[in-house]
Parts: C-alpha cells; structure tokens; sequence
C-alpha cells in the first residue's frame, strides 16, 4: 500500500513536471522568481492602500502576494503552471496566509475589480497584456511591471535600474 501511495505521488509529481515544461513551451513565459529587494520596490511603487484590490498575473511562488497583504490589501494572484502554483499553496499555508491564488491563465482572469495589477512578464506578452488592460481596467488603476515596458501605454513613473544591486527597473501605469 505504502508503495502504491508513492508511486501514485511520483506520477502526480512527474505529470505535473510535464504539464508545467509544456505550459512554459506554449506560454513562452518561464518561471523567473522576484528577488525580495524587487518585490519591496514594486510594493513601494504601487502606493498600495488598505483594503485596495490587488492582482498579481503570472504570481509565481506567491512571495509578491504574501507582502501585499501585509498592506491590508485583497490579494488575488493567477499562476498556470501547475509546480508553481503549488509552490504558491505552500507558501500561503506555511504563511497562514488569505491571499487567493487561482489555477488560471492571467488572460483568462477579469481584471475589472484590480485597483492595482502587478506583473513579470516577457516582452513578446506585453502586447496582449496591453489590450487586455485598455479594454478591461477601470479608471485609476495602477499597474506595477517588473523590468519589461507595456507597449501603448506610458508610464507615469519609471524607477531606473540600480546596477549595483541588481535591482531591475519598475514601470508604474496609470489607466
């Protein structure tokens, strides 16, 4: 029984290897984590503001939601990758956490509700990611993007890229 428990969590474990390399190969958008440091500079860039509703599209292992709500704020991330967003289960229950983290593409979450959107993509999705804000995004929305510009829209603020720490730069929008 023990052996057939086990076999059955390394095919659980392998099929979702496979399913998140597959995932990685369509989206084209790897699983690439925020350094603390950034995270903190996207957080202090967004301004966030209690009870604010904050988005992160594409979150990853959930570190970025995890310090967000530390502002009071709804935090709701949106992972693909099915290793990754069980790294984030983990590190939301480890963290006794609230933050919302569903297994869905981020061009398949409404983003009508988000008063802030965070988001590390890669460029050849920015386009996509800049229609889907313009068309859905209410009036006043903040959207904070680590290292990589949203074609069409313009930045009101830009933190530039701190070489020696290796900071990246920060792009804050405003819709």
């Amino acid at each position: 029984m023990i052996i057939d428990i086990a076999l059955m969590l390394f095919l659980l474990f392998f099929v979702s290897l496979l399913v998140t390399v597959f995932v990685h190969m369509v989206f084209l958008v790897p699983y690439v984590p925020s350094a603390n440091r950034v995270v903190k500079k996207m957080i202090s860039a967004a301004e966030l503001k209690p009870k604010e509703t904050v988005y992160d599209l594409g979150c990853g292992d959930g570190r970025l939601l995890l310090m967000a709500e530390k502002q009071k704020t709804r935090t709701i991330g949106f992972e693909i990758a099915p290793l990754v967003f069980l790294l984030a289960l983990v590190r939301k229950i480890i963290a006794r956490s609230k933050v919302q983290i569903r297994f869905k593409s981020l061009f398949a979450a409404n983003l009508r509700k988000a008063n802030v959107i965070f988001c590390y993509l890669i460029p050849n999705v920015m386009p996509r990611l800049a229609a889907k804000i313009k068309r859905e995004c209410k009036k006043g929305t903040r959207i904070v993007s680590n290292t990589f510009h949203i074609p069409g829209l313009k930045p009101y603020r830009i933190y530039a890229k701190d070489a020696p720490k290796g900071t990246p730069t920060v792009y804050v929008y405003k819709i």
